[in-house]
C-alpha cells in the first residue's frame, strides 16, 4: 500500500501512556499517525509513518496550524483520537475554581476545538471517525472525582451531538466515545488532589478493574474501522462492568 492509500489518524495526549500504545496499535495496522501532545519526550514510540508535533489541545490556533499540516501533507483526515486529558481527585467543598476551569478547559474545549477543527478533513474521508475518550465517571457518581466526572459528562453529550449532526447531514463522519475506568498509567499518579484512603480488601477489589492501555487501543482502533462502520453515538463502556458494581463506593 503506497502511503497515498494508508489511512491517516491524529491522536491528541500522544506522549502519555494511552496515546502511546494507541500510537503503536495504529501503526500495527498500517495507519500514518500524527501524535500532538503540549510536550513530547525523547522516549516515545519511533517510527517511519509517525509524526509527532508539540501542541496545546486548548489553542485554537494551535489546533488550525496542526490542522493545516494535515491537509499540506495529506489532504485528508480518516480518524481523530482526542485523547489527551488531566485527573483531579476533589470533591465538590473542595475544588477551587481556578482548577475547575482548568480541567474543563483540558478535557471539554479540547474535545470541542477538535472535532470543530478536523471535521472539514474528516468528511474528505471515505469514512471518517471520531473517538472521544470519556470515563466510567461520566455515567456514575464518585464523590472525589467531581469535576473530572462532569468533564467526561460533558465529552459523552458532544459526542452524540457530534454523531447526530454527522449522521443526519449525511458528512460520512462517525462519531463515538470510549469509557475506561482506571487505566494503568502515569496520569493516576500525576493527578491534582488526593483521593481517600482505601481499606486493603476494598482497594485489592478495585484495582481488579484497572486495564493495561493496550485494552482500551484496541477499542479505540476498532471503532475508526469498516467492521465498527454502523456504530455510531455510541458509548463504549470499557470498564469490566465497574458502572455495574460500583466496587469504590
Amino acid at each position: 500500500m503506497s502511503d497515498a492509500e494508508k489511512r491517516v489518524v491524529l491522536i491528541t495526549g500522544a506522549a502519555g501512556g494511552l496515546g502511546q500504545a494507541s500510537v503503536k496499535r495504529f501503526i500495527d495496522s498500517d495507519h500514518i499517525v500524527i501524535g500532538t501532545d503540549i510536550r513530547l519526550r525523547e522516549d516515545l514510540f519511533t517510527h517511519s509513518q509517525v509524526i509527532y508535533r508539540e501542541a496545546d489541545v486548548t489553542s485554537e490556533d494551535d489546533w488550525g496550524s496542526v490542522m493545516e499540516m494535515v491537509s499540506a501533507e495529506f489532504g485528508r483526515l480518516d480518524a481523530l483520537v482526542n485523547n489527551a486529558a488531566i485527573l483531579m481527585a476533589y470533591t465538590l467543598e473542595q475544588h477551587g475554581i481556578e482548577d475547575f476551569r482548568r480541567i474543563m478547559d483540558v478535557n471539554v474545549s479540547s474535545v470541542f476545538l477538535g472535532m470543530k477543527a478536523g471535521l472539514p478533513l474528516l468528511r474528505k474521508s471515505t469514512q471518517g471517525s471520531i473517538v472521544n475518550l470519556s470515563s466510567s465517571s461520566a455515567v456514575a457518581g464518585y464523590p472525589h472525582f467531581a469535576a473530572y466526572g462532569a468533564t467526561k459528562a460533558a465529552v459523552r453529550n458532544l459526542t452524540m451531538s457530534t454523531a447526530a449532526l454527522c449522521q443526519t447531514q449525511d458528512y460520512g463522519v462517525r462519531c463515538n466515545s470510549v469509557h475506561p475506568d482506571g487505566i494503568l498509567t502515569d496520569m493516576i499518579g500525576n493527578m491534582k488532589g488526593e483521593f481517600p484512603e482505601m481499606d486493603p480488601a476494598k482497594a485489592e477489589r478495585a484495582f481488579k478493574f484497572a486495564c493495561e492501555p493496550e485494552a482500551i487501543a484496541d477499542v479505540v482502533h476498532f471503532l475508526t474501522t469498516a467492521e465498527a462502520r454502523h456504530i455510531n453515538g455510541a458509548e463504549i463502556r470499557v470498564d469490566n462492568a465497574s458502572t455495574v458494581q460500583m466496587p469504590y463506593l
